[in-house]
């Protein structure tokens, strides 16, 4: 049955060239050579020939099995195995999951290192919901695999579920889980070895789902979520003390009753909501956001990235201090709701500010009295932000009784993306910098390419006269 569906499956291919046909049988002399060859490279012991194999696709690799008896089951031991296909006929997915099951069954490698599931636009009912659930569970049960990825899109109608005995595996490390996938999480849940957790746009049975995941994955390191349907999720909470690295993106229109987090060991943080600009206008008048934010302190936090909409930032600033490198777009309700003097960021080092938000030089003006030893600066806006492209309030002025410390002593840096000259709070804030920072090595500053050249030239000449940085310092405009 194996070798019947092998061939309805693949399409045979030669192991180490792209030979073409016409020229392997173009001379008696070309095919010798090629004998030759696969007469040595058979020679080889088996398992450096494994080992070459896990270089080629599944795809190739279960293809060498015709090229000799010798070859026939070399594949079974690969460690490596990744079925991706899209546009398949109903007969084609059939001969497939028939292929892929009874290889789990008869798989010779005593671990599978990594599995790969990927299937997209096939007819059907050709694979279905319980082929995925069983190739699952001979993973867990038969092969202990340590890394598997998931993506079902356009698979079925249903959210694909998978066997408990998942959330019961010892020997993964390595999950991941992508669209049209249900995430059922037992009562009794025990990942041990567990450390990198991605869900990409899947369902939970239940709004408790995650929680119970998260918190029976002891050594857990690095989780990636991403959101941008109605998952059953609600209010969001992240509480993995092991937890070093964290991605959460979400998108309309997911849901968010609030997020609160509590993972003291982490060093990396990114949290994009980009749901904001999408609401709705009946709902942006509201003097409080819809949802809270709970952040605990974060003391070995190096590198954050943040999109985000605040009704106080206050606590979250005070949970971030330690990081070396920040990027920030946030929208905040009052300059009330900013941070306020006494927080230090004496790490930070690295700093980009999206200019979409009408209090964004006020925040920048704090940060820069509030991060002695910055070397790195960027303006930015998010593409889709509207707000980068008004003319604000400027308040910048009202903030600065004194040159920021890393403006004279550590600024090295400076870098404004797609500055909008014709814009006065943007020209007053890049003015400034320019003006006095005093360690500049360069400063590099980009015009929107639809502005006329004399426009451009009259916005260049006002911040060249502006510059009183160091003669060494390379300022470019382009």
């Amino acid at each position: 049955m194996l070798i019947q569906d092998l061939h309805e499956w693949m399409i045979p291919s030669f192991l180490f060239y792209k030979i073409n046909e016409s020229w392997l049988t173009s001379t008696k002399r070309n095919v010798e050579i090629v004998k030759n060859l696969m007469d040595k490279i058979s020679q080889l012991p088996d398992e450096l020939l494994v080992k070459v194999l896990s270089f080629l696709s599944t795809k190739d690799a279960v293809s060498t099995s015709i090229l000799s008896m010798r070859w026939k089951s070399l594949w079974m031991w690969l460690p490596k195995l990744e079925y991706n296909f899209r546009h398949y006929s109903v007969s084609e997915g059939q001969g497939l999951a028939r292929f892929i099951t009874s290889s789990l069954r008869v798989h010779k490698a005593p671990a599978i290192e990594s599995l790969s599931l990927k299937f997209r636009y096939g007819a059907i009912g050709s694979i279905k919901p319980k082929d995925i659930y069983l190739w699952v569970s001979l993973a867990v049960h038969v092969s202990n695999v340590r890394e598997l990825s998931l993506k079902l899109f356009n698979f079925a109608e249903l959210p694909t579920k998978l066997p408990k005995s998942l959330c019961k595996c010892k020997s993964i490390v390595i999950l991941k889980l992508k669209d049209e996938i249900l995430v059922d999480v037992p009562r009794k849940v025990c990942l041990p070895s567990l450390k990198t957790l991605f869900l990409g746009r899947v369902t939970y049975s239940d709004a408790n789902s995650l929680h119970r995941l998260l918190s029976n994955c002891p050594v857990l390191e690095d989780l990636v979520m991403e959101r941008d349907k109605i998952d059953n999720l609600g209010k969001l909470s992240v509480i993995v003390k092991s937890l070093q690295r964290l991605t959460l993106k979400m998108s309309r229109p997911c849901h968010l009753d609030g997020l609160k987090m509590n993972s003291p060991s982490l060093k990396y943080l990114k949290v994009i909501d980009e749901r904001l600009e999408s609401d709705s206008d009946d709902e942006s008048d509201s003097d409080s956001p819809r949802y809270f934010y709970d952040f605990e302190d974060m003391p070995k936090l190096e590198e954050a990235d943040f999109v985000l909409t605040f009704q106080n930032i206050k606590k979250f600033f005070g949970s971030i201090t330690s990081v070396k490198r920040l990027s920030l777009c946030l929208g905040v309700y009052t300059e009330e709701s900013l941070y306020h003097e006494g927080l230090v960021f004496n790490q930070l080092e690295q700093l980009k500010i999206c200019s979409c938000d009408s209090d964004w030089s006020i925040l920048l003006a704090r940060l820069l009295k509030s991060s002695p030893n910055l070397r790195e600066l960027e303006a930015y806006v998010i593409e889709d932000h509207p707000n980068g492209r008004t003319d604000l309030p400027n308040q910048w002025d009202n903030q600065l009784n004194c040159v920021p410390t890393c403006l004279l002593s550590s600024l090295e840096t400076f870098r404004w993306s797609e500055m909008h000259g014709l814009l006065q709070n943007q020209m007053d804030v890049a003015k400034y910098i320019l003006k006095n920072a005093r360690c500049l090595k360069s400063a590099t500053i980009f015009f929107p390419t639809t502005y006329a050249q004399e426009t451009r030239d009259e916005m260049i000449e006002e911040l060249s006269l502006s510059f009183q940085g160091p003669e060494t310092c390379q300022v470019f405009f382009h």
